[in-house]
Formats: C-alpha cells, sequence, structure tokens
C-alpha cells in the first residue's frame, strides 16, 4: 500500500508538473500583446533602487529587478528609466532589457520591452492606435497594449507595454534580422540634406543598434552614400539610384500612413526628421524606415497632408517624379480606405478608450484630469470621422 501511494503522488507530481509546463509553453508574445484585456505586470527591485532610479530620471543607469507577468516570473532584468520628453520621477517611463545582465536573458523570445508612460498624450491611446493602423497597412510597427503596471506591490497606474524595434522585431517582421539597426536621434531640424564627407557627423544622429563593433566606414558609409543619392542623383535617374540604397515604396507608404493621421513629429516632422530607425538588410543594399513613438499622431483633422514635404529633401524629390507621386497619392488613399472601412478608425479608437477608462480613473499618477482625457478621446472620434473626406480634397488638389 505504501509503495501504491508514492507511485500514486508520482504520478500526480509529474501530471501536475505537465501542466504547469504545458500551461507556461502555451504563453505567447501573441497572448503578452492581446489587445482584447488590459494586461497586468509586476516589476519587483531593492527599494532604494527604486528610489534612485525615480530621483535620478534623467540618467540611463539600469537597476536589477524581477518583472512578473501571467504568472511568469523573470529574474534579474535590467531596469531603466527612459524616454525624451516623457522623462519623469514620478511616473517614470522605463525600459525592461531581459539580456541586460545576461546575453541569454529573454522572456517569451523577446529581448525587451519599453513601459511608456502616457504622460504626453492626454487621449493615453494615440500611440497604440497609430501603431495598430500601420500594422494595418502593412508597416512593420511595434505591437502595443495597455498595462496596470504594479512596482514592489505599489501601482504606478495605466502604461502601454510596446514591442521594441530591435532584431526579435526585425526577424518576425522582416524575416532576417542579421543586417544594421540604427536609431535616428533628433538633435537639430534635419530634413535629410547631405551632410558632409566626414563619417564621424553621421554616428550622433544614427546610433546603430545592431553590429555596434563594426568599422566607423563599415556602418556609416551606406549612410553617407545613401544620403549623397537622394541629393545628388539628376532628376532623370533619382528613382533608380535612390531606389537601389533606400525602399522607396515602403518609404512612400511610411509617409502616407503619417500624413493621414496628421503626424506631425516623424518623417515629414515640424521640425525636421524623427521618430525613426533606419534598417539595412544583411543581403541588400536596400535600407528601410520603420517607425517608432507615436504619440503626436491625429494633430489635427486639417493638418495639410504635405506639411513639411518641401522641406524634406527626400520627399520633395519623390513627389518631383511623376511615378513616385502618383504612388504617393494612391497609398494615400489606400490609408483612407482602410481607415473608413467598416469604420475601423473610429471603432478602434472606440475601443481602447472604452477599454482602458476604469483604469485610467484610478491611475493617481497621470498628469490628467479624467476630463482632460474624455476631451481629448471626443477630439480623436471627431478625426476620425471628418479626416478621410479632408484628405480626399488634399488628393484631388495637388495629384
Amino acid at each position: 500500500r505504501m509503495v501504491k501511494q508514492v507511485l500514486r503522488r508520482l504520478v500526480i507530481g509529474m501530471m501536475l508538473q505537465s501542466f504547469a509546463a504545458t500551461s507556461v509553453q502555451a504563453q505567447t508574445t501573441d497572448d503578452l500583446f492581446d489587445e482584447s484585456i488590459v494586461q497586468t505586470l509586476q516589476i519587483s527591485m531593492n527599494t532604494r533602487d527604486w528610489d534612485t532610479l525615480r530621483a535620478n530620471f534623467t540618467s540611463n543607469d539600469f537597476y536589477p529587478a524581477d518583472v512578473t507577468w501571467n504568472g511568469m516570473r523573470v529574474r534579474n532584468v535590467g531596469t531603466r528609466s527612459r524616454g525624451l520628453g516623457s522623462r519623469n520621477g514620478i511616473k517614470p517611463g522605463l525600459e525592461v532589457n531581459f539580456a541586460h545582465y545576461s546575453s541569454r536573458g529573454e522572456f517569451l523570445g523577446l529581448r525587451a520591452l519599453v513601459l511608456d508612460n502616457l504622460t504626453t498624450d492626454p487621449s493615453m491611446i494615440r500611440e497604440r492606435v497609430a501603431m495598430a493602423f500601420y500594422r494595418r497597412l502593412g508597416v512593420p510597427a511595434p505591437r502595443e497594449v495597455h498595462a496596470n503596471l504594479f512596482v514592489n506591490g505599489q501601482s504606478m497606474g495605466v502604461y502601454v507595454i510596446v514591442e521594441p524595434v530591435d532584431t526579435v522585431f526585425l526577424q518576425r517582421w522582416l524575416g532576417e534580422n542579421a543586417g544594421a539597426l540604427y536609431e535616428y536621434h533628433w538633435l537639430t531640424a534635419y530634413f535629410l540634406t547631405f551632410i558632409g564627407e566626414d563619417l564621424d557627423l553621421y554616428r550622433p544622429l544614427f546610433e546603430p543598434r545592431t553590429q555596434e563593433t563594426r568599422s566607423t566606414f563599415d556602418l556609416f558609409d551606406p549612410i553617407r552614400e545613401l544620403l549623397r543619392t537622394i541629393n545628388g542623383a539628376p532628376s532623370d535617374s533619382f528613382r533608380d539610384s535612390v531606389n537601389a540604397r533606400l525602399d522607396l515604396d515602403s518609404t512612400l507608404r511610411l509617409i502616407a500612413a503619417e500624413g493621414f493621421m496628421a503626424e506631425w513629429d516623424g518623417v515629414l516632422g515640424y521640425a525636421g526628421l524623427n521618430n525613426i530607425y533606419l534598417y539595412r538588410p544583411a543581403a541588400s543594399a536596400q535600407a528601410r524606415l520603420l517607425p517608432w513613438d507615436a504619440d503626436h499622431t491625429f494633430q489635427a483633422a486639417d493638418y495639410p497632408l504635405l506639411a513639411g514635404a518641401a522641406e524634406n529633401v527626400l520627399m520633395r524629390r519623390m513627389l518631383e517624379d511623376p511615378a513616385l507621386r502618383a504612388r504617393y497619392f494612391d497609398l494615400v488613399l489606400e490609408a483612407v480606405g482602410a481607415a473608413s472601412s467598416g469604420d475601423w478608425l473610429v471603432n478602434e479608437i472606440t475601443r481602447d478608450y472604452q477599454q482602458i477608462r476604469n483604469a485610467v480613473i484610478a491611475d493617481t499618477l497621470k498628469p490628467y484630469s479624467i476630463e482632460d482625457v474624455d476631451r481629448a478621446f471626443a477630439e480623436l472620434l471627431t478625426f476620425a470621422r471628418t479626416r478621410p473626406a479632408f484628405i480626399r480634397s488634399q488628393v484631388q488638389q495637388n495629384r
């Protein structure tokens, strides 16, 4: 009898272990970025480290922490304050880097996550809606989902979990990640003019995110030559010359999406180029631009479609090419159709707002009143309902 009891316990234990393993295996990034719910994310770290991170929120210093989601716990994760205008010591934006302390570190196959503190957008949904719209149009863009964040058991309010643009992202979207990835840094108003021959001038603008140990020439000569071509290629060979170095169709698709969404801080930004990554695949010289940080989209329903186009050298020259100009306006109308079909944009904005409103009310650290949030939501709805007609008229005037 004792032997049977021992065997029975062993079998039950094995079954429980198998069930637990199956449950863990069932969790994927699709579950993490399940947009039908507000997720819950917990961070545990030394109290002194957390206080230091908040006090020194302008610093990029990492601190060790544990991250728990849906019963899954990842230990020894690098955590730091992040952001530019959104840097905040009360409700800090955060990067959680699973590979910071160990090159093998990962979570559900992800190397890192960004936790957006939503302090620069009163609606608290702009960027999530914008990224969903990019993806709807076939533009590679991060997945995003709202979450309630807790640090050491204390509620930090509503955040957005953002998929970073990194090698994991590239593999999922482009099917390879062996190329050179650069993050563009805004330093001053820049409109894709030719910077000059000195390759050291390119490093502050285009920070390598992969292949960091390669030579300055290997990293920045392709960017220098791309900009030289954009600025100097003769008109009759501009399209072919630039397209050999930059995927013009995907670039036009990205700019068309930005144009429809009245993105004033992107490729055609009000202060020049901003909020993009540049990726050059390993097997091709043809780079492409990838969007990032879209919390300034949906500026105004009557925001001009071609705002910033004349100042940006690339866009100005693309519009001077009849074939590229026609393609751009076709893509703009495609964006109009994607937003209007089935009232997609209206429904997306409404769904996201309704989903998070109760959590937003409970968020005592947000820099807005609930009246501010409701007002911003109403403005987004007005945008979604009136922007398509305005853009159609803009296309008709400028085509």
